[in-house]
């Protein structure tokens, strides 16, 4: 759709819906949802010039707020502001917050008017600028798990309790947080699938249909953003923590991944294979496989989200892959035909959509690219004590895999994997100075 045409159909939208407030947002490095909140008027008069703009320290600040010097050109730089651009094909009306409209916005320098190079979205879109450049279309889609807790006299309580996933009896209790999520997400047109209890009291998965480029990304990004806004305004608390219960299951975010042709076919399936798999979606498993410990880093950015990375608890512990194997990093849905596609086991509920996408795929098209055969699948096999390669048990460790990984410094930008390990050092460094309760409980009578 031409410029004129999308502006003409967001004029519509607001006038059919009294539109008062639209938010112009993105996801920093610190994957924290921003946003600029603009007066309908103001945004009509300005929307297709996109000349809001946007405080460049934002991306130097790590997850607490604190502005570190080593994320971008520090004090010397100034700190200019940047500009915030619309993508306005990313323009939709928020059911759950009437008189609202949100927007996608790219970053772009102010000086010369090019893309902010360490933003997650334009990171992203490089990536894809390759995969159209080698003919392929990439088609996707997260699966998040979270969280719901309110908040009792006792302190924040999950809102079911027990270990009963699916349960009929369990998921009538929540009826309100599975409807209400579901139906303002088709009003949304993001075209949620399926909706159930998870495995941890509290813990729920929400499924939606795949969606290609960059929509994948963008989806992920209104869903997690919009499952937390529903349930604040019925009084819970929503979290996509990879693991905010010590004693319970974590958190993922599974991505779904096929590529396609110009064609539309499939082309990660063979029927002259005996597996239906062909050669180059082997090749795409070896890369990811290939490039594990550093798109470890990539995926999972947080201290909190080695802590889901555990044996035994469906999240993946080694590079591995199997059929429909549900305890490796890689599983293989038996599905083919134009339903053939891989699901990444390794991101986190906390991860970062542009990121993570980003990532998995200039790993895949490496693989592609140089022929790179994955090891042995598993069958049979315990994909945790298998005899692979296993994935980093820590942020740090992940943070040292991915600095020597030269390929993300290649396709996402050495500025960029600068930026990103700046940040997360210095939370690490945060938190290394921090004395816990565990510290407390286990030392302080003890010496």
């Amino acid at each position: 759709m031409a410029a004129s045409d999308w502006q003409s159909h967001i004029q519509q939208l607001i006038r059919d819906h009294q539109i008062h407030t639209v938010r112009v947002c993105l996801h920093d490095n610190s994957n924290i949802p921003r946003s600029r909140y603009i007066p309908t008027r103001h945004f009509l008069e300005t929307m297709m010039e996109g000349d809001f703009t946007f405080p460049s320290v934002l991306f130097s600040m790590d997850t607490s707020a604190a502005i570190q010097l080593g994320a971008g050109e520090g004090f010397a730089g100034g700190y200019p502001s940047w500009i915030l651009k619309p993508d306005l094909s990313t323009f939709g009306i928020l059911p759950y917050s009437r008189g609202t409209a949100r927007v996608i916005a790219d970053l772009y320098t102010s000086s010369d008017g090019k893309p902010v190079s360490v933003s997650p979205r334009h990171v992203l879109r490089r990536v894809l600028e390759q995969y159209e450049r080698e003919g392929y279309r990439v088609r996707g889609a997260f699966e998040y798990e979270f969280y719901v807790f309110t908040k009792t006299e006792k302190g924040m309580q999950p809102i079911w309790n027990g270990l009963q996933c699916f349960s009929e009896v369990k998921q009538a209790e929540v009826e309100d947080v599975l409807t209400s999520i579901m139906l303002a997400l088709t009003e949304m047109g993001a075209y949620p699938e399926v909706a159930n209890t998870e495995y941890g009291s509290g813990q729920f998965e929400v499924t939606h249909a795949p969606f290609w480029g960059m929509e994948i990304a963008d989806m992920a990004f209104y869903y997690r953003t919009s499952i937390k806004e529903i349930l604040y305004k019925k009084g819970y608390t929503a979290t996509f923590m990879s693991k905010p219960v010590a004693s319970t299951s974590g958190s993922g975010s599974h991505l779904n991944q096929s590529l396609y042709n110009e064609s539309g076919e499939n082309l990660f399936y063979d029927p002259a294979k005996p597996d239906g798999l062909s050669d180059l979606c082997r090749w795409f498993i070896g890369g990811q496989l290939h490039h594990a410990g550093a798109l470890c880093a990539l995926t999972n950015p947080t201290i909190n989200s080695y802590k889901r990375l555990q044996s035994y608890s469906f999240a993946p512990t080694t590079a591995s892959w199997g059929y429909d194997h549900r305890g490796a990093m890689i599983r293989v849905p038996h599905k083919r035909g134009d339903h053939t596609r891989l699901e990444n086991r390794l991101p986190g509920a906390d991860t970062n959509p542009y990121i993570t996408l980003a990532a998995m795929l200039a790993a895949g098209l490496d693989g592609i690219r140089n022929r790179m055969e994955p090891p042995g699948f598993l069958k049979n096999q315990d994909a945790y004590i298998a005899d692979v390669q296993s994935l980093p048990r820590t942020l740090s460790a992940a943070l040292q895999a991915l600095e020597q990984d030269e390929l993300f410094k290649e396709w996402l930008g050495e500025d960029f994997i600068r930026h990103f390990m700046t940040l997360r050092y210095a939370e690490l460094d945060r938190f290394n100075a921090h004395v816990t309760d565990w510290e407390l409980n286990e030392y302080l009578d003890l010496f």
